[in-house]
C-alpha cells in the first residue's frame, strides 16, 4: 500500500519533497558562509604580514583592519543568531558592591538582589557608560570541571 500511495501522490508530494530538499541545501550553504570566520582570519593574517613586510603603511593597516574586524563581528553575530558556539563569549563585569552573586549557588537570593541593578538601569541597557573595576571590586570564578 505504501508504494502505491507514493506512486499515486508523486505529482503532489514529489515537487514538495524536492523543493524542501533544495531549500534545505541552500540553507546549509548560507549558514556555512555566514558563520565561517576562517576567510576573515586569514585576511587578518595576510594584512599583518603585509604590514611587517612594509607593503602597506600604518594608516592603511588600521583602516583595513577595522573593516575586517567589523566583518568578524558580523560573523560572530550570525553565529549567535543561529545558536552556534561563539569563542570568547560576551565579557561581563559584575560588581560585588551591588551585592550580586554569580553561579548556580546564587539561587533566589541572587535574583532578588539583581533587581537593584535593574532599577539603576544597568541590566536594561539604559545606562551604557563604561565602568572601570577597582581592585577587590570584581570576583572571577572559573569552573574547570568537565561535569558542568
Amino acid at each position: 500500500m505504501g508504494l502505491l500511495k507514493h506512486l499515486l501522490f508523486w505529482p503532489v508530494t514529489g515537487p514538495l519533497f524536492l523543493m524542501d530538499f533544495s531549500l534545505g541545501k541552500v540553507d546549509g550553504v548560507v549558514r556555512d558562509e555566514l558563520t565561517d570566520d576562517s576567510r576573515v582570519k586569514s585576511a587578518l593574517m595576510e594584512l599583518q604580514l603585509q604590514l611587517e613586510l612594509g607593503d602597506i603603511d600604518d594608516d592603511e593597516y588600521v583602516q583595513r583592519e577595522a573593516a575586517l574586524m567589523r566583518e568578524l563581528r558580523e560573523v560572530r553575530e550570525w553565529r549567535e543568531r543561529f545558536g552556534m558556539g561563539v569563542a570568547g563569549g560576551p565579557v561581563r563585569v559584575q560588581s560585588s558592591a551591588a551585592g550580586l552573586e554569580v553561579g548556580a549557588e546564587a539561587g533566589a537570593e541572587g535574583r532578588e538582589e539583581s533587581g537593584a541593578g535593574a532599577e539603576r538601569g544597568l541590566e536594561t541597557g539604559e545606562d551604557r557608560e563604561s565602568h572601570i573595576a577597582q581592585p577587590g571590586e570584581v570576583t572571577i570564578e572559573l569552573n574547570l570541571d568537565e561535569d558542568g
